[in-house]
Order: structure tokens, then C-alpha cells, then sequence
């Protein structure tokens, strides 16, 4: 049985932490973003690789079977992965973005899984635009939890790709100052919720620009 959708194990592992660990945020997250073009040269959706910190992916696996050469299989990985992605859908997948003039939508995900390796879990999905948009002129990019619950950083080596992109399409990645917020109570993160912009400070966010 599937006992862990991704936000509920991260607030059991908060609820089960010791005193002195209670500090935002809980759950660490390393990822990396693929930024996807068609042939006529539209932005169509975002590829996600979010790796979960070692202490996040020992509790989320915490009694589910391992095989015989010590890591999960797909008896495991894929209902867990599938509980991981709907769980995310009121916080839109952690991910805003927005064209020169309008926010932009997404569908749910596709092409969504869970790896194993080196004691992490990595959870893998695609997010499809629901309007492929134009590639010409700025595409911005957001990425951040609104409660500061989980704290996204980008990998260090080759953070995001742009994929198929038109000729002269050039990327610009910025990552904020990362912090531990002791001095606010946890009744103040408690009373966070999706449409809170708290989390907005500590975004990752990506820029793409196409002549």
C-alpha cells in the first residue's frame, strides 16, 4: 500500500522530527529543468528531475519492500510516484510562468516517475503548456514552494536546457539566497496555504529569451 503522498510524508517527517530540527524549511529538493520546444519553435512544457534529500527519501520509503539487489521496484516506485504528482496539483507543481504579458497554464503531468539511487529518490515528470506559446520574446519561469515547506535549489551542473529552442534563444538562471527562518513561529508557517506568496522570496527562476 502507498502510504506517502510527497506533502504528507514531508509534514510527518516534520510532525516525528526533534525540537531542534522544527526550522522551514523541512524537505530539500535538488533539481534540474529542461525547457521544451516544438518544430515550429513553441515552448510546449517544462521536463523535471527533483531529487529529495536523503533523510526525506529514508522516511517516504520507510517500510515498503526493498528487491534483492537493495533498491525498489516498480511494484513500488510507480503507485508512489502517481501519489507524488496528484498530491502536487493544488500547488500547480510548485511552478509559475508567465510570457511578456499574460501567466501561463499547465496541464497535469505526463511521463511521470520515481528513481532510486544512491539512497535518494528522484521524482521525474513532464509538464505540458496548455497553449503552446510562441518562442519569441521573454518566457519567465518560477519555481518555489508558497509555504517554504519544501526548499527547491537547482543542481550545479547544467541547472536548465532549453531543448529544441529556436536559434538565439538564451537562458539566464538565478537561484536566491537560501535561509533557515527560526525567527518565525511554526503557527506562522501553519496558517500558510497555496495561494500564500511567503515561498515567492526564495524562488528559483529561469529566463528565456528568443529574438
Amino acid at each position: 500500500m502507498v502510504r506517502f503522498a510527497l506533502l504528507a510524508a514531508a509534514l510527518a517527517f516534520w510532525v516525528a522530527a526533534p525540537r531542534s530540527a522544527l526550522a522551514h524549511p523541512h524537505v530539500w529538493v535538488t533539481m534540474s529543468t529542461e525547457v521544451v520546444y516544438d518544430a515550429q519553435g513553441q515552448f510546449t512544457g517544462l521536463k523535471q528531475a527533483w531529487t529529495f534529500d536523503e533523510a526525506f527519501s529514508a522516511f517516504a520509503l520507510q517500510g515498503l519492500d526493498k528487491t534483492n539487489n537493495g533498491t525498489y521496484g516498480d511494484d513500488v516506485l510507480k503507485p508512489l510516484a502517481e501519489v507524488n504528482v496528484t498530491s502536487l496539483k493544488e500547488y500547480d507543481y510548485f511552478v509559475t510562468a508567465k510570457s511578456a504579458t499574460a501567466k501561463l497554464a499547465f496541464k497535469d503531468p505526463t511521463d511521470y516517475y520515481l528513481t532510486y539511487d544512491n539512497d535518494v529518490l528522484t521524482l521525474h515528470f513532464t509538464l505540458p503548456l496548455v497553449k503552446p506559446l510562441p518562442a519569441k520574446g521573454t518566457l519567465s519561469i518560477d519555481i518555489y514552494d508558497p509555504t517554504y515547506f519544501v526548499s527547491f535549489g537547482f543542481r550545479e551542473k547544467d541547472p536548465v536546457t532549453l531543448v529544441d529552442a529556436p536559434a538565439g534563444c538564451i537562458k539566464a538562471v538565478v537561484s536566491p539566497e537560501r535561509s533557515q527562518t527560526m525567527q518565525l513561529s511554526e503557527s506562522f508557517f501553519s496558517s500558510l496555504t497555496a495561494s500564500s506568496n511567503f515561498g515567492a522570496q526564495y524562488a528559483d527562476k529561469i529566463t528565456v529569451k528568443c529574438p
